[in-house]
């Protein structure tokens, strides 16, 4: 398996990007960013390795030191790894020739704000060389006693329990943010909007539009390929609108850039946080807290375990089910 799985990963061609850099940062996603964010900026020579195309732009957005990764691909990792002392991966993002080519040039391998989904975790437990990987990291630092049972299950020989990074990722710079013809001030936010939420997103805006006439709408989806989506739903439905790029004085604004969304939670009156109400598993809720914004949820959370614990403690949030449901619990 070791061995099919090494030569299939050489064999896809890359562009073998490189900076120089002490310490190798490893992320998937925007949110994943943004929970390394402040353990990032601790460390003057670093760069970041990012799989996702959109979660690479937002990085550079931050100004981050930032390459795409090469698809586990063993001869452009050598060489990324050349000069590096040590390796974090944030989460979940387990690449078997990553770790294993760390191991064997002598580099430290740690993974940090560690959480494994129950699907992920089944697949891993069960594949001898994802076991290896994860086996030959240094130190595994997980979010929760949960994951850490996961971890050493899948492997793992020395885990710690640390709580979530993304409380700390808040902590990110603040964007001065400017509407010229938007009026932003009275707005409910529709932030990290999933492909198969924004038909029951549209048909609230219009509800409410049709109930609330003094307020705005912002729409902020997860990946900016869902704009166009987004523009014919609201089509659709005879709903004005503009693009944050192409801005007009509409109720409603897609926001089609990267970046300003956590600028912009700061101006609204309450939001919505998407990849909740279907089978997603959620988005953060940490940082609409932060700015004390009524936040409403769907159902499907799994991918947030500390998003009850936050609902306990008297965070406020609300519980809703697609358009075609009914309204759920609030709290």
């Amino acid at each position: 398996m070791e061995r099919f799985y090494r030569l299939i990963s050489s064999l896809i061609p890359v562009n073998c990007q490189n900076i120089d850099g002490e310490v190798l940062f490893h992320a998937s996603s925007i949110g994943e960013i943004n929970a390394l964010y402040p353990l990032i900026k601790k460390f003057p020579s670093y760069k970041l390795s990012v799989f996702t195309k959109w979660g690479y732009e937002y990085a550079r957005s931050l100004g981050l030191n930032v390459i795409r990764f090469p698809f586990d691909n063993p001869k452009c990792l050598r060489e990324i790894l050349r000069g590096v002392r040590m390796v974090i991966i944030a989460e979940t993002e387990i690449w078997p020739n990553l770790i294993i080519t760390a191991k064997d040039m002598g580099i430290k391998v740690f993974i940090v704000n560690g959480t494994v989904g129950e699907r992920a975790f089944k697949v891993y437990k069960k594949l001898g060389l994802f076991r290896r990987a994860i086996s030959a990291v240094d130190l595994v630092i997980c979010q929760s006693e949960e994951d850490e049972r996961k971890f050493r299950e899948m492997g793992a020989r020395n885990v710690e329990v640390f709580g979530n990074l993304k409380f700390d990722g808040v902590e990110r710079p603040i964007k001065d943010i400017k509407f010229e013809r938007f009026k932003v001030e009275n707005s409910f936010i529709f932030a990290n909007i999933r492909g198969k939420e924004i038909g029951d997103v549209v048909k609230a805006i219009k509800f409410s539009m049709e109930r609330l006439g003094n307020l705005s709408f912002i729409i902020a989806p997860r990946h900016l390929e869902n704009v166009r989506k987004i523009e014919r739903e609201l089509k659709g439905a005879g709903i004005d609108f503009s693009l944050r790029t192409k801005e007009g004085e509409s109720k409603v604004l897609i926001l089609d850039t990267l970046g300003e969304l956590w600028s912009i939670y700061r101006f609204g009156k309450g939001c919505f946080v998407g990849g909740s109400l279907y089978d997603y598993g959620g988005h953060s809720l940490i940082e609409p807290a932060y700015w004390k914004l009524p936040t409403a949820v769907g159902p499907y959370l799994h991918k947030q375990p500390y998003a009850w614990d936050m609902v306990k403690d008297g965070g406020g949030f609300i519980w809703v089910r697609n358009w075609g449901g009914n309204w759920g619990d609030s709290y």
